[in-house]
């Protein structure tokens, strides 16, 4: 079992109400899908461009920082919290979805920017495209090393910017998704054309939902810290899983201009919900685990989907939303906006209060969900 020992996060400079975003858009914005964005639990976003509400109305992106330049602001504001000899850490253990290239990877780059802070002779791990539940999959490979290698120390960071990855809303109109069945009918849409409707309902959800930010983690083995363990992993339960989350590599789509093009598909909530339930009722019936029922848990942090996917969680695990236990889970919605494989980690970041159990939970991408339990030693 390996310790916390600091955490620290980083965001861009410029932060977004949802509110002026729709206010921006609204002449594109249809009551229904405005009432959507609304519902999704995001009351602002932060970004790396200074002029996102201009760049989702087709002007050009002006980004003054980026994945990388976030992931060394949250390693530095780590290691300066932890006040300890950086010599320590041996290994860096690196994720994003939004890599700012394609090679090098982000540990690569984050080693780059820290001369004078991190050893040249640092391992490094680079879990790109991993989707939102690597968190504790990277923590998980810091403890095979720690464990050979007794002393030493690793950071685990998660690095995201989602922004520059949405599209600009160019359409002069955008409805929500029960409109867009009912336009199918009364314009008697031929399947593509609907299809292209619903995607372009899931870009405006999309470009509300997600924002950038980076939280970098510290580790070793230290006694009277809280510690990671048992953990336990799902992936791909049901056949055709792997494609609830995509991403293409070049898009097809002429408002994209062949950047990648992300694809949720509406299943999303309900095997979210289900993947995220299902690896945390298997981590209570650890024969490790501290505790066997959520009564026993103070927190229980739950990766930041979308409100419902939140709700949907709360309701599965009999837990009420507006419970101490889940409020980290949608503060960090409600500020941050979803930041995929950094989400739980903010909520570890800013947990001040170590006196009980902590459940961790993480899905996404592969389709697959990461549950952990973290208590004291």
């Amino acid at each position: 079992m390996i310790s916390l020992l600091s955490a620290a996060t980083s965001t861009p400079q410029h932060a977004f109400k949802t509110t002026e975003l729709t206010n921006a858009l609204m002449h594109k914005l249809s009551p229904e899908l405005i009432t959507t964005l609304n519902s999704l639990g995001v009351e602002q976003r932060y970004s790396v461009m200074d002029n996102y509400p201009d760049f989702l109305s087709g002007k050009k992106m002006n980004a003054n920082s980026c994945t990388t330049d976030l992931g060394v602001k949250a390693t530095r504001g780590c290691i300066e919290r932890w006040q300890g000899d950086p010599s320590r850490i041996g290994l860096l253990v690196a994720a994003t979805n939004t890599p700012d290239q394609m090679l090098p990877c982000l540990a690569s780059e984050v080693i780059g920017k820290t001369h004078g802070l991190l050893s040249r002779s640092i391992r490094t791990v680079s879990m790109q495209a991993q989707g939102c539940s690597v968190l504790l999959k990277s923590i998980e490979v810091a403890q095979w090393y720690l464990a050979a290698n007794p002393g030493k120390l690793a950071i685990v960071l998660m690095a995201e910017s989602h922004t520059p990855y949405v599209a600009p809303l160019l359409r002069d109109e955008y409805y929500g998704f029960r409109e867009t069945i009912r336009l199918r009918k009364e314009q008697k849409l031929n399947e593509a054309q609907f299809e292209e409707k619903r995607l372009d309902t899931t870009f405006v959800i999309q470009s509300m939902l997600f924002g950038d930010g980076a939280v970098a983690l510290l580790v070793g083995i230290e006694e009277g810290k809280p510690s990671f363990g048992p953990i336990s992993h799902l992936t791909n339960e049901a056949t055709g899983d792997a494609e609830l989350l995509s991403m293409t590599r070049h898009s097809s789509h002429p408002f994209l201009k062949g950047r990648p093009q992300y694809f949720m598909r509406s299943a999303v909530p309900a095997r979210g919900a289900h993947y995220a339930v299902t690896t945390v009722r298997n981590v209570l019936k650890h024969p490790d685990s501290p505790v066997s029922n959520m009564s026993q848990v103070d927190d229980c942090l739950i990766h930041t989907g979308s409100k419902k996917i939140l709700d949907g969680v709360c309701s599965q695990l009999q837990l009420e939303t507006d419970s101490t236990k889940v409020q980290g889970s949608y503060e960090v919605l409600k500020n941050y906006g979803n930041l995929s494989s950094a989400s739980t980690g903010f909520m570890l970041a800013e947990k001040d209060d170590w006196t009980g159990p902590t459940i961790v939970v993480g899905f996404g991408v592969g389709f697959t969900a990461s549950a952990g339990i973290m208590s004291n030693n």
